[in-house]
């Protein structure tokens, strides 16, 4: 099976080893091959964008997930979620399986880390909570399915007792790890 993953940071698997990223992980058996397109840095719009520059043909599954660097950019919500939806109607034109990762919760360190202003992470969470209520009903009525990488860390953070962030956006390994046990593909 050939899986394109489109996204941001998190898909890439910013900040830790090749071997350590959640697509590497599901790859690992072999029987999954990842074309791992994820930017650091990208936005929604720009993965449309990006989306166009690509051949989507070939590939028996996609995964899509971003909205990150827009809610911390404070872009428009509703163009976040329309850029989603032209992203998901581009590849359902293939008819294969599209699935929709759901972002993570951003920590209070990451304002250490320059991802956001300290006064501002309660307030991009809040719609990070928002925006994952909106992918979970946009999966249901599309038919697509969501991977909940929100909920991944939540649990892993409440039963490990360890930090899963590397820098208070990106997991760390055992973070991407998690990542990794939510996936259903």
């Amino acid at each position: 099976m050939k899986i394109l993953c489109l996204g941001d940071s998190l898909t890439y698997g910013y900040d830790v080893l090749p071997g350590e990223r959640w697509t590497t992980l599901v790859a690992a058996d072999g029987k999954i091959q990842i074309d791992n397109r994820g930017q650091c840095g990208d936005t929604t719009a720009g993965m449309v964008f990006r989306l166009h520059q690509l051949d989507i043909v070939g590939y028996d599954a996609f995964f899509i997930m971003g909205g990150s660097n827009d809610i911390l950019l404070d872009k428009d919500f509703s163009a976040v979620c329309r850029n989603i939806e032209t992203l998901v109607s581009l590849l359902k034109s293939q008819e294969e399986p599209v699935y929709i990762g759901i972002p993570p919760l951003t920590q209070p360190e990451s304002a250490y880390y320059g991802w956001q202003d300290a006064g501002d992470v309660n307030r991009h969470n809040e719609i990070l909570r928002r925006y994952r209520q909106w992918l979970l009903d946009y999966s249901a009525d599309t038919g697509c399915t969501a991977i909940d990488f929100y909920q991944a860390l939540q649990d892993g953070e409440g039963t490990s007792g360890k930090n899963l962030y590397a820098d208070g956006v990106h997991p760390n390994a055992e973070g991407y790890a998690a990542f990794r046990a939510s996936d259903r593909s």
